[in-house]
């Protein structure tokens, strides 16, 4: 009789901890560690050919927590031709968190993770397909690089922040004076002058070593230093920090457009998918790239829905059983989709009021701010589905179309059957929440009615 294993590995930086169970969470292959190798990797190969042997496996599940990419050698081995039987997979370690406590371990290591990873899918064997199981396409080093300018932008605007704090307390009449923008003579003045004195008498002269410096905004510095509350001696130890962040900034903002030139030229992303994008206005260059780069193939998603449940925009509701119940986003699949969608439903705010009255709408019905932009992601998410199914650029009388139509749709209406209280109808005389006794009131009155109608028409 062919056999199912589960093979549960917790990655460690440079070696993994093993444990093989069977379809019934007994131990196959008690714990053991091997180093991310060739010869740890040929060590594991062979293990695994010898299981198929020794035990006739049909089907073996090679499972690792999600660790941000240490995990990515070990499940490379399932394509090896001669491991046909091996399926790949790996978990958000949300999930094994949840595992942990749903376990109740006391302690863990290294062997405890892999049986608690182990375990897990055992319980689950029929949620893991090979539909689902580790790929590599070539969408995956491409969204390696955009991970990569994302934590380039992150570290750009720690170091602006860390500045402008410093500016705020020495020099508070340059920070009220900072363009919106972080233009390049901006970050120049600092860069080579950083003190008070030696940026007011630069100014004076017209900053003339500097370039791209707008008309007037020369002489607008100098004299906001010479009547302002600036320190008259801004201190050696502070201009050689302003200075040093204003290097730092200078140098990633250089390197932020070097990457983000070779994701807009480089990644393989269809340009015709692109150039439908832009017609959102506010989307911008790298934007449309780094949504198709996660979104890969658009056919794979059934619906919009279905799209917008994979990147995590959905609604989720949560009930409790006196009726109490509240909606937030799901925050389920990459996060840095979300970032993406997050910013450009500010950006398209002030640029497209079609959008804008959706925003409007939301806030009306009194949901806050963020809540508001939360239903424009989902919206733009759902629309930008729409655009890459049919191949056309964004229409709004097309959008305004389609929800008429999905509006004007006959509903079915069906009587919903109440299952839950087949055993026992509900009583007045149980310790209720005060929400669940107005509820059970209101019903009973209701059926009250329901009853006298009934006897007078008869």
């Amino acid at each position: 009789m062919k056999s199912t294993l589960v093979l549960g590995v917790d990655v460690s930086k440079g070696y993994g901890d093993f444990v093989l169970l069977d379809a019934h969470k007994r131990v196959v292959e008690p714990p053991f560690r091997l180093d991310d190798n060739k010869q740890g990797h040929d060590i594991l190969k062979k293990q695994l050919l010898e299981w198929k042997k020794n035990y006739r496996v049909s089907r073996l599940l090679l499972v690792t927590e999600s660790t941000g990419g240490y995990e990515d050698n070990w499940l490379r081995i399932s394509k090896d031709k001669a491991l046909s039987f091996v399926e790949s997979y790996r978990i958000n370690a949300k999930i094994i968190f949840h595992e942990y406590q749903a376990q109740r371990r006391n302690s863990i290591d290294d062997g405890v993770s892999a049986i608690t990873i182990a375990e897990h899918v055992v319980k689950n064997l029929e949620n893991f397909t090979v539909t689902s199981s580790f790929e590599e396409t070539p969408y995956t080093s491409s969204r390696s690089l955009i991970r990569h300018y994302v934590s380039l932008q992150e570290e750009s605007s720690s170091h602006k922040n860390a500045l402008v704090k410093l500016l705020y307390q020495y020099l508070p009449s340059l920070e009220a004076l900072k363009p919106r923008e972080w233009p390049i003579y901006w970050i120049e003045i600092f860069v080579r002058y950083g003190s008070r004195k030696s940026i007011q008498i630069a100014a004076s002269k017209g900053f003339k070593q500097l370039k791209r410096v707008p008309p007037g905004k020369a002489k607008e510095i100098a004299e906001a230093l010479a009547n302002g509350i600036d320190m008259r001696e801004t201190p050696a130890m502070v201009v050689y920090a302003i200075r040093s962040k204003a290097r730092q900034i200078k140098r990633l903002m250089e390197e932020i457009k070097e990457v983000k030139k070779m994701i807009i030229e480089v990644a393989p992303v269809d340009a015709q998918q692109v150039s439908l994008l832009k017609s959102i206005k506010g989307m911008g260059d790298i934007t449309p790239v780094i949504l198709l780069s996660f979104i890969e193939e658009v056919g794979r998603f059934g619906d919009a829905k279905q799209m917008a449940c994979f990147f995590g925009v959905q609604p989720r509701v949560k009930k409790s059983g006196d009726g109490a119940y509240r909606a937030k986003m799901s925050k389920q699949g990459a996060g840095l989709v979300r970032r993406e969608l997050y910013l450009l439903a500010f950006r398209t705010l002030n640029k497209e009021p079609y959008l804008r009255a959706i925003y409007a709408k939301s806030r009306a019905k009194g949901m806050v701010h963020n809540a508001a932009i939360g239903v424009l992601m989902h919206k733009i998410l759902r629309m930008i589905y729409g655009m890459l199914i049919s191949n056309t650029p964004f229409n709004v009388g097309i959008d305004q179309l389609n929800q008429h139509q999905v509006a004007d749709k006959p509903k079915e209406k069906r009587q919903k059957k109440e299952t839950s209280r087949r055993f026992q109808p509900p009583s007045m005389a149980a310790p209720i929440s005060g929400r669940q006794r107005r509820k059970r009131k209101k019903d009973y009155e209701l059926q009250a009615d329901g009853i006298s109608e009934s006897t007078e028409s008869s």
